[in-house]
């Protein structure tokens, strides 16, 4: 069986049975007392399809351990186990100078997508999310960044849980998009902005 390291080089679904034999005591206690197998290999999936290092598992099961335990919610396990990876998702997206130099969203837009995003409001019907938003957000994106993008892999500010599910709407316009959270940036890093979408 593939070892995770040839896992994320290919981008290969990581295997069950490579998790229990690399880190057995881990998942022992994760699987299947909190999730199954499956979950933990959707969660990596969803990191692999962000270009997200899996590299580190036992952070990732780590957190999944302590995720799981308290909340059900799959978006969250994702975007917990980014958040203790921040060091090394950020440090590839760090300019010569050492800057992460990103893109914010105005206030009021991530209001709004958040509003619309939150899973919890998802069903109220004054929540469904109006293509005008996204656009609104394209829009402002491609204006600051210009088109053809000058920027090979822009990077956007947005706060979790709100992230995962923006980067997931803007992926097919823009497939090199990263979308961050504040939570996974560390505290060190000088964050410059090269805008903000209105």
């Amino acid at each position: 069986m593939a070892d995770v390291a040839q896992v994320e080089g290919t981008q290969r679904k990581p295997s069950p049975d490579t998790l229990a034999e690399s880190q057995p005591k881990l998942v022992e206690e994760l699987v299947p007392k909190l999730l199954s197998l499956g979950e933990v290999q959707k969660v990596l999936q969803q990191l692999l399809r962000e270009q997200a290092s899996i590299r580190d598992l036992v952070t990732i099961l780590e957190t999944l351990l302590d995720t799981a335990a308290i909340n059900k919610n799959p978006v969250l396990w994702v975007e917990t186990a980014r958040q203790a990876l921040g060091r090394a998702l950020v440090q590839p997206l760090l300019g010569d100078d050492g800057k992460l130099t990103v893109i914010q969203l105005d206030t009021t837009v991530e209001e709004q997508l958040a509003q619309v995003l939150d899973p919890q409001l998802a069903n109220r019907p004054s929540n469904a999310l109006q293509p005008s938003l996204i656009r609104r957000v394209l829009e402002g994106l491609k204006k600051l960044l210009g088109e053809p993008l000058t920027v090979p892999s822009p990077i956007v500010l947005c706060s979790s849980p709100t992230r995962f599910h923006l980067r997931r709407l803007l992926e097919p316009f823009l497939p090199r998009l990263v979308v961050l959270s504040p939570a996974e940036i560390p505290t060190a890093v000088s964050i410059p902005s090269l805008g903000v979408v209105q």
